[in-house]
């Protein structure tokens, strides 16, 4: 159904394809695009679309909490919402055929879809020591697999590039499919703080809270992570004496889940523990406005988690 609509795009069902078309041979981790239209340009940029819808589905969702008082905490009802959407654009594509036809340019184009460990495996061949690694993502699951493949610790970073979230060695750069970008969500502790939702996979309807264990009392901030990398502020810099539960059950209304994909997705809470206030102003914090195209801050995020004492968990949404 995906590849006519590609067709749909200009006026051809009333031509003949090219027999090649749809049928290119390729390997198991090959993936192929197909692309059509008037224009060149156009039929490349529906092949590269093609290639993208199936590597990757951007799934935005949103924090609906009202305004935040002078300790960064939010207040009154607080709705998790979501809906799903897929655009991206893509480099590292190669065009293998290009046919014109009846005034019409027919485009099929290739990307290799193997295993991102072994695709950096090829490309790193004189490495020699070890490096050091963010505080973060060295425990990720996708880092730490990486690390096994590739025998050395590298200093990976995540960036965001063609509307994809993409990982980087010096210049190496690799698209993430959703199944990897959630490879770099994972549950850590410090000795200072642990974070504990009460459930590990929700429903729609389902009370979401979280309780934050302390060793002593310092300032505590609350962000949480999108199944698409979008960063979002639910307490900032809030002057904790001991051990919390965040929404307070007595004080504050609670937070409800809500999934209208169909799938489960997943989404990471981070808490962190400082001493002294911490610098936040580069993420967003929730609101009653769903985040927007500025809030792809994964990576900025993980670049703050270096040097601190923080504490995530992931958890699951059911559809």
């Amino acid at each position: 159904m995906r590849k006519l609509f590609y067709l749909l795009m200009v006026p051809v069902l009333s031509y003949a394809t090219p027999a090649w078309f749809f049928n290119i041979k390729h390997s198991d981790n090959d993936i192929i695009g197909y692309g059509v239209n008037y224009s060149i340009d156009k039929a490349k940029q529906s092949a590269m679309m093609d290639i993208s819808h199936s590597i990757s589905v951007s799934i935005e969702s949103n924090v609906d909490i009202s305004t935040q008082d002078d300790d960064g905490k939010a207040e009154s009802n607080t709705f998790i919402d979501s809906h799903t959407t897929s655009k991206a654009k893509l480099s590292g594509v190669e065009f293998i055929k290009v046919q014109h036809e009846d005034d019409l340019w027919y485009v099929a184009a290739k990307y290799d879809n193997s295993p991102i460990e072994l695709k950096f495996k090829k490309r790193l061949s004189d490495i020699s020591s070890n490096e050091q690694q963010n505080d973060y993502i060295k425990n990720t699951p996708l880092v730490l697999s990486l690390n096994d493949e590739i025998q050395y610790r590298l200093n990976y970073e995540l960036l965001r590039k063609d509307n994809l979230w993409q990982i980087e060695y010096e210049n190496i750069i690799f698209p993430l499919n959703q199944k990897n970008f959630y490879r770099l969500f994972s549950n850590q502790t410090s000795q200072n703080i642990s974070i504990m939702p009460n459930k590990k996979v929700y429903s729609t309807g389902d009370n979401f809270f979280v309780t934050i264990s302390q060793s002593h009392p310092a300032y505590v901030s609350l962000l949480y992570v999108e199944h698409n990398g979008k960063v979002g502020v639910i307490l900032a810099n809030y002057d904790s004496l001991k051990s919390f539960t965040y929404p307070n059950k007595q004080t504050e209304s609670a937070l409800k889940m809500s999934n209208p994909y169909n799938k489960t997705v997943k989404e990471l809470y981070i808490a962190i523990y400082s001493k002294n206030r911490i610098n936040l102003a580069e993420f967003e914090g929730v609101s009653a406005n769903r985040l927007d195209e500025s809030n792809y801050n994964f990576d900025k995020l993980i670049a703050l988690l270096h040097g601190k004492d923080f504490a995530s968990y992931t958890i699951k949404i059911r559809d």
